[in-house]
């Protein structure tokens, strides 16, 4: 499996059940999550939602909730270079791999959509309607970020998303932005946010982050991963409104 410089969380991220985030909902002050690693297989009741590129022998992070979560549900990753195929979805990207950069993930579940389709195309700061950013390549100064769209009936091609960064080394996320990913390159502005701009957004919603040595507290949700840093990597996130 290829070696990821970008942790998204990703998914992106990530990041509820599934790596898209079209919407977000308070998270529960009560919630609880499980982080672990895995090396390539994905175990029954967890879900990849990271990399880590300097972990030759086990790169995967996976997560799962510990209330009302599907404990059954089972996922499978592979690669691919740019073109997704049919029922597979993008959730991480490799900067340093030129010819086979995007981690894919799909649900083996029932409810699972295996027709569905996703592009991905890249953006220099600016999101065109009906696409979503989902992580960024640290490496790529001139186009960094990287733009997904589902190409299934059911989605809405009118949405939009700002991104933009965050001198977030205090963890302030200004309102109505939300953090869905992080570049270690940058020492000054290394957080990555985004915004709907149409559609049911919620302009006031508010966030915390902080980071986390492998615990996660109660009422925060794990959502992207600094390789770097060996004493706590893990970046964490919640809703505060």
């Amino acid at each position: 499996m290829k070696q990821i410089d970008f942790k998204s969380l990703v998914a992106v991220v990530l990041l509820a059940s599934t790596t898209v985030i079209c919407t977000a909902s308070a998270t529960s002050n009560t919630e609880k999550w499980e982080i672990k690693t895995s090396s390539e297989k994905i175990p029954e009741g967890w879900e990849p939602f990271g990399y880590d590129s300097n972990d030759k022998s086990d790169p995967f992070l996976l997560r799962r909730k510990t209330n009302n979560w599907d404990n059954k549900q089972k996922w499978e990753i592979k690669t691919s270079s740019g073109a997704i195929p049919e029922g597979w979805e993008p959730f991480a990207y490799d900067s340093n791999d030129k010819s086979d950069p995007f981690l894919l993930r799909r649900s083996t579940a029932d409810n699972w959509d295996n027709k569905q389709k996703w592009e991905i195309q890249t953006s220099s700061g600016t999101v065109p309607e009906g696409w979503e950013p989902f992580a960024f390549d640290s490496n790529d100064e001139s186009d960094p970020f990287l733009l997904r769209r589902s190409t299934a009936d059911n989605w809405d091609n009118k949405q939009k998303w700002e991104i933009q960064t965050s001198s977030s080394l205090t963890g302030k996320i200004l309102e109505g932005w939300e953090p869905f990913g992080y570049d270690y390159k940058d020492d000054y502005d290394p957080l990555l946010l985004r915004r709907r701009s149409s559609g049911e957004w919620d302009n006031k919603q508010k966030w915390e982050i902080q980071t986390s040595s492998g615990t996660i507290p109660e009422g925060w949700e794990p959502f992207a991963y600094d390789s770097n840093d060996k004493s706590d990597p893990f970046l964490l996130r919640r809703r505060i409104k």
